[in-house]
């Protein structure tokens, strides 16, 4: 959650919803507040992980982080729709049936439509990967200091080490 803004959003909209456990309010204020001071924030609304549905049913999951979809509802993918109602799920059935799908783990007996996609697909994940990590604020540590030293300043090379081995461990790791 502190290290992508739709592994956040969507765990925040199930937890909303009541699908998942919620998070803490203290914790959801603390994200909110940190991804959207990011440029990997949605500028727009259709951009955004939402859920909708309707008569109380949320029915669509839209720009889903794809590992929170796979951890949720066992498939690797953005977007999930599910059936608009029973004759449609029954049609569908029916058809799974026919085609000798009946005992097959098939995704469309849980879902009329979805969008298949792996993490690294993304769109997302390209920048995350080329961006500098975003640490909470608690954690940023002075490593350049103005102290009597030499020419007037000062390195702190145990938290230049540590920042360092953070670093390549979050490339390379």
């Amino acid at each position: 959650m502190h290290r992508c803004p739709r592994y956040y959003q969507s765990y925040s909209l199930l937890g909303e919803s009541g699908i998942t456990t919620a998070l803490t309010p203290e914790t959801d204020t603390a994200l909110l507040a940190k991804w959207k001071k990011t440029d990997l924030w949605p500028a727009l609304a259709e951009h955004a992980t939402s859920i909708s549905g309707s008569n109380g049913k949320k029915s669509h999951f839209s720009n889903f982080c794809p590992e929170v979809a796979f951890d949720t509802f066992g498939l690797f993918a953005s977007s999930l729709c599910r059936y608009a109602d029973e004759i449609d799920r029954a049609n569908a059935e029916s058809w799974l049936v026919g085609n000798g799908r009946a005992f097959a783990k098939d995704w469309r007996w849980d879902w009329a439509s979805l969008n298949p996609m792996h993490y690294s697909e993304c769109p997302l994940y390209s920048q995350l990967a080329v961006s500098q990590s975003i640490v909470p604020d608690s954690t940023k540590e002075e490593i350049v200091s103005m102290k009597p030293g030499a020419f007037g300043f000062s390195v702190d090379l145990k938290k230049l080490i540590s920042r360092f081995s953070r670093w390549w461990l979050s490339r390379h790791g």
